[in-house]
């Protein structure tokens, strides 16, 4: 996990973070406080997951992951509130207060999607492809406050981004998940 960059305005936001990361073994590539400096470092990486607060000193999450559509994705944390405001494609939410097992779970969740590494897993049966799908879409619902279309969007995303089918992702965040 070494593409990850830590984006907030506030530097107290941006240490508390950073450390819980580093405790868990995680080491940012960079830390920064406007969305610019977030988007050149994603940029000369060629591909990140950005953690970031509501709003940045330039921006918010929102407009940061429209920047970074088809480069990056992008950790939103933030209050349930402010997490209404925000939607996106490569956007992913994460209310507090959350536990540190949801941060570094969602964080997996992410990186594994982005990193194109997957590997293709074995056929599943056709009668549980749809369950797969719902559970899956109700567990993004759940734990990153998605809509309903917006995680199914993000299923089918994933799907066309990595050439697998749409239950074999399903069946990946459910196992991330558990």
């Amino acid at each position: 996990m070494d593409r990850v960059i830590v984006a907030f305005a506030s530097e107290k936001s941006q240490t508390q973070i950073t450390r819980l990361l580093e405790s868990g073994g995680i080491y940012p590539a960079g830390c920064c406080f406007s969305g610019a400096e977030a988007v050149r470092m994603v940029w000369n990486l060629g591909s990140a997951v950005v953690i970031c607060g509501f709003k940045l000193r330039d921006m918010t999450a929102e407009e940061l992951a429209a920047d970074l559509r088809g480069i990056g994705a992008v950790l939103v944390i933030a209050s349930p509130a402010h997490l209404d405001f925000c939607e996106g494609e490569n956007l992913f939410k994460l209310a507090v207060p959350a536990s540190r097992a949801d941060l570094f779970a969602s964080l997996q969740l992410l990186q594994d999607f982005e990193s194109q590494s997957l590997q293709r897993p074995g056929g599943i049966a056709a009668g549980d492809e749809q369950r797969l799908i719902q559970q899956a879409k109700e567990l993004l619902m759940d734990v990153h406050h998605m809509t309903e279309a917006e995680a199914h969007r993000f299923l089918q995303k994933r799907s066309m981004n990595t050439g697998l089918k749409l239950a074999e992702i399903a069946r990946l965040i459910l196992a991330e998940h558990l």
